[in-house]
């Protein structure tokens, strides 16, 4: 069952990635490869077409027939444990039947042993928790400016340029701060993995994509935006 989760894992996430770093490439003849990958989007300004275009776009996330990303990468980053949780919860159940209600232990829950493992974390899964924190707070910082561009605005579509925290780099700071996360997920995980390291090449190519359509985006609807401003890696993209 192991290797049958894991393979399934990173076949799909290859087979998520693929299509992105296709579409990505600079090539005119590929404009509707481009345009059919932007297609999976549902929301967000880098769909051309929509008319409900919106400064607060979170996330854009390409809905694949056979990967969902919100189910994909629990399971992406628990892989190893998976089967272990399954024998245990197998050996739960089929015990519960032979012994009945009455006959089962009673369950109690210990505090300190809960606690242990925390106590014990080693220098990877500490720097990536800070990491992780750290890109935390800067997210929640970038989506409450992002709010209250909607909360001052007088016409429903009008729009303006957003600034602070992370907006003074980059165009898409929420986006920034979403790798951030997923790196500290990756060095929490000691980097060894290969399933967390497609997981997160995933989210990079998803969000550098969907940053570089909305920087454009920023860039045809405002004269003045910021030339210093670059679309999700600061000083680089």
């Amino acid at each position: 069952m192991e290797l049958s989760l894991v393979g399934l894992l990173r076949a799909g996430w290859v087979a998520a990635i693929l299509p992105i770093l296709i579409a990505s490439l600079p090539f005119s003849w590929m404009t509707s490869f481009h345009g059919l990958v932007l297609g999976f989007a549902k929301r967000g300004k880098i769909m051309q077409a929509s008319k409900s275009f919106s400064s607060d776009a979170y996330y854009w996330l390409p809905n694949w027939p056979l990967v969902s990303f919100y189910i994909a990468a629990p399971l992406s980053l628990c892989c190893n444990c998976t089967p272990d949780v399954y024998k245990f919860v197998l050996n739960g159940v089929a015990e519960f039947i032979v012994k009945g209600k009455s006959r089962m232990p009673s369950l109690e829950f210990d505090w300190w042993e809960f606690t242990i493992p925390l106590v014990k974390l080693g220098w990877f899964q500490r720097i990536g928790a800070a990491i992780f924190f750290y890109g935390w707070i800067h997210q929640r910082r970038c989506h409450a400016i992002l709010g209250s561009l909607r909360e001052r605005r007088e016409q429903a579509d009008e729009y303006v340029i957003p600034h602070g925290d992370w907006f003074r780099i980059v165009s898409s700071p929420h986006y920034l701060a979403e790798i951030v996360l997923y790196f500290g997920l990756l060095v929490a995980s000691g980097g060894t993995d290969l399933t967390i390291w497609l997981l997160f090449i995933f989210v990079v190519a998803n969000l550098v994509l969907a940053a570089a359509e909305t920087h454009r985006w920023y860039r045809r609807k405002f004269e003045n935006y910021p030339t210093n401003r670059r679309a999700v890696i600061p000083f680089v993209y």
